[in-house]
Formats: structure tokens, C-alpha cells, sequence
């Protein structure tokens, strides 16, 4: 599909009821050059039909923080109320932008609903997810508030010291917005969430999207409690071990206990769960096998 095949079938998606003068009068091109990109899109399939009824196509959608992430990294060991000679990186992130990258990797459709600023920042996330060919034509655009940052400050051995989120624009994902995001939302093959969202949010999207698969990634010790009290609404749940263990309440010290605790999750109703142990290893389970995998998360 061309970049101008997509600009109209995103107007279409919208007013499936306009007319090629209007589409014309919106792109700045003639009628005739609208005409011969809509028979294109139906040539294609992407239009069934007249009256622009456009083919549906199957998607996943993550709703949840976005970020830029700026790392700092000290060449010597740190040296605490002072300034620290090293090295320091800046990249896109947040769990939402981050699970959404992860899932069109793996071939899936992917729409990215998160609260972004209207600064440089925030157009650099939306130029990322764009370039991934992530959806992001239903985030929250706000003048008013900046974009999440992360920073994160790292000792000489790569251990993380310290780290501060600000994260508050992730408040404007308010029950309102979400049902103003209702026809996204519902055509969507899955959901998935993170705790960065405010509770009310969480609560719900899984009360009013129960019929459709949800997956939660608990995202931290403070965060993770927010989901304490609806386990059992999530098909999947991705959890670091001091999450898994906050939630469950189940010290991890052995393969006993990471059985007992992904159990506890398996018996409130999740269908599959991933639990990370220490830095690298990763435990998924299913109430059948309970196997390590070098896979973050897998959605089969």
C-alpha cells in the first residue's frame, strides 16, 4: 500500500461516507488521482465495495505508557553528590511502546493507544511507532502536558542505581477517553495493558472488554498492585518475580515456589503466565508445562 493509499483509507476508516471531492479537497490532489487510488484499494482488497466498506483487519491493541528512556551510565565507580564522568544514551520506550514494538515484530497488526506530549519528545515516539508501522492514530495528543521520561542512572558495572519515572501524562487514559476510543477498542483480536494506566482505567477495560483476550504486564513493585484484586480478569500476565511474588503472596526461593506461584495465578483463571527470574530467565507457564524460555513473551 502507498503512503497516499494510506492517508485515504485512514479518512475512509473515519467518514466511510465521503466523497471523492471531499478526499480531493483534504489531500490537495484532483478528483480523477482519488478515483484511481480507491480503485487501487479495491483492487487490493482494502475496499469491498461501494460506499467505501473497508475490509476489516485483525489487530492487537496496547494500551499503556510511552517514553523516551535516557540512560546514564558512569565510567568509574560512583561517586555520590557529585558529577560523574560516562556515558549517556536516549531512546523510546515505556511498556506500552515497548510490548507494541514487540508485537509487530511478530508480524501482528498493532495499535499503540498511549498519552504522548506535543513536544519533541512525543514526536519522536510517534515518528518511531511510525516507522514500525505501529497505529498510532488513537493516542492521546496533549499541548498541556510533557512526555513521559525515564532516567536511569547505571554504576560502572551496569547495576542500576537509581531510577526516576515521570510518568503523569499517563493519567489523561481516563474511563472517558477510553470510551471515546470504543470502535478501536472493540474490533481489536486482543488487549493488551500495563500498570502504568490509572486503576479506574484498568478496571474498566477488563470489565467492559471481558469477551476479548487481555494480557497484563505489571510493570513494577509499586505499580503492580493496582491489579491485586482482578487476576482473575487477565488471560495472560507478564510479571518480574518481586511482582509475581507482591501479587501472590509467595517468597521465590526455589523451582517449588516458582511452580506454586505461577499455579496461583493458573487457579484464579490465567490462562498463561510469564514470570522473570533474576536478569535472564524468563519461566512460562500454561497449568501443563512449565518451561524457561528465551522469549520475553509469547502470545501462542
Amino acid at each position: 500500500m502507498t503512503d497516499r493509499e494510506k492517508e485515504i483509507l485512514s479518512i475512509l476508516k473515519k467518514n466511510p461516507l465521503i466523497s471523492q471531492k471531499e478526499l480531493a479537497s483534504i489531500l490537495s490532489i484532483t478528483r480523477s488521482s482519488v478515483a484511481v487510488h480507491i480503485t487501487n484499494l479495491m483492487k487490493k482488497g482494502y475496499i469491498k465495495g461501494k460506499g467505501y466498506i473497508i475490509k476489516k483487519e485483525n489487530y492487537i491493541t496496547i494500551i499503556g505508557g510511552s517514553s523516551i528512556d535516557i540512560e546514564g551510565m558512569s565510567n568509574n565507580k560512583l561517586v555520590m553528590f557529585d558529577s560523574n564522568p560516562g556515558k549517556i544514551n536516549l531512546s523510546v520506550g515505556g511498556a506500552g511502546m515497548n510490548l507494541a514494538e514487540y508485537i509487530r515484530k511478530l508480524g501482528f497488526n498493532t495499535k499503540l493507544i498511549s498519552a504522548i506530549g506535543n513536544d519533541l519528545y512525543g514526536n519522536t515516539i510517534l515518528s518511531e511507532c511510525k516507522s514500525y508501522g505501529i497505529d498510532v492514530d488513537d493516542c492521546y495528543i496533549s499541548s498541556d502536558d510533557s512526555t513521559s521520561i525515564y532516567i536511569s542512572i547505571f554504576n560502572n558495572l551496569n547495576d542500576m542505581q537509581l531510577a526516576i519515572s515521570h510518568m503523569d501524562i499517563t493519567e489523561k487514559i481516563d474511563v472517558n477517553f477510553i470510551n471515546s476510543k470504543h470502535s478501536a477498542i472493540s474490533d481489536s483480536i486482543a488487549i493488551i495493558l500495563d500498570t502504568n494506566l490509572p486503576e479506574k482505567t484498568i478496571d474498566f477495560i477488563t470489565k467492559f472488554y471481558s469477551h476479548i483476550p487481555i494480557l497484563i504486564d505489571t510493570v513494577s513493585s509499586s505499580k503492580c498492585i493496582k491489579v491485586k484484586n482482578m487476576v482473575e480478569r487477565f488471560d495472560f500476565i507478564k510479571l518480574s518475580q518481586s511482582e509475581a511474588e507482591i501479587l501472590s503472596d509467595i517468597k521465590i526461593y526455589n523451582e517449588d515456589d516458582i511452580s506454586r506461584c505461577c499455579n496461583y495465578f493458573l487457579n484464579k483463571g490465567v490462562k498463561r503466565v510469564f514470570i522473570k527470574i533474576g536478569k535472564d530467565k524468563f519461566i512460562s507457564s500454561d497449568g501443563i508445562n512449565l518451561e524457561e524460555t528465551l522469549k520475553e513473551l509469547s502470545l501462542c
